[in-house]
């Protein structure tokens, strides 16, 4: 499979993985701050906040040199999926914690949005900048290389949404859903690691040419 193609494949699922996440976040939280305005304001907050953030990280690892760069993907990865095993395994636990620990409901949403949603979507939000430096590496161009990675991605958010809301949640209750989606996010980050790997070298020498 050529590095275009499996460009493709990891930036839909990478938007598969985040904005449907979004739905199940709102899911986890509406036992204990329900599905208001107030909390559907704050998800989708930190859900864009997480965004850019993490298109600013992305962008400045896109730069990096080629051992540079997968060090840092590996550990990006590994943030990745550790939010979301802790957000499937201890994400009632902790929400029960905080929602005991302060009075001010606010607080403790904005609380329980950032410990349980900000660093996984961050991870996930930092690929898609990488992903146009490799497919800029197969020969597309800057902005067509954007257009494709972010188009692609989004097209993902759709899927994601749909299924998500439509499929999974009447089917399975809020933790089977979030331990399957830890298992997906897992597989999904070995496919994003490979593409990366594959496509670092080619990076890397495209910058050379470039500043030369």
């Amino acid at each position: 499979m050529g590095i275009s193609l499996l460009v493709g494949v990891c930036a839909f699922f990478q938007g598969f993985l985040s904005m449907g996440f979004q739905l199940v976040a709102t899911r986890l939280l509406a036992p204990f701050f329900g599905s208001t305005l107030f909390v559907w304001s704050f998800v989708i907050s930190t859900f864009l906040a997480a965004f850019s953030i993490g298109a600013i990280v992305g962008g400045l690892f896109s730069q990096l040199a080629a051992r540079r760069l997968m060090t840092n993907l590996v550990a990006l990865v590994a943030i990745g999926l550790a939010g979301y095993l802790v957000t499937a395994t201890q994400g009632h636990v902790i929400l029960q914690s905080i929602d005991a620990s302060f009075d001010n409901s606010f607080l403790a949403l904005g609380l329980s949005c950032f410990a349980l949603f900000f660093f996984p979507v961050v991870c996930l939000s930092a690929l898609l900048p990488i992903f146009t430096e490799a497919l800029m590496s197969s020969g597309f161009r800057g902005g067509m290389s954007t257009g494709v990675v972010y188009g692609i991605s989004t097209l993902g958010n759709i899927t994601g949404v749909m299924v998500t809301a439509f499929v999974l949640i009447p089917s399975f209750p809020t933790s089977t859903i979030l331990q399957g989606w830890t298992a997906a996010a897992a597989i999904c980050f070995a496919l994003f690691i490979g593409l990366i790997g594959r496509a670092a070298p080619h990076m890397a020498a495209q910058r050379g040419s470039s500043n030369s």
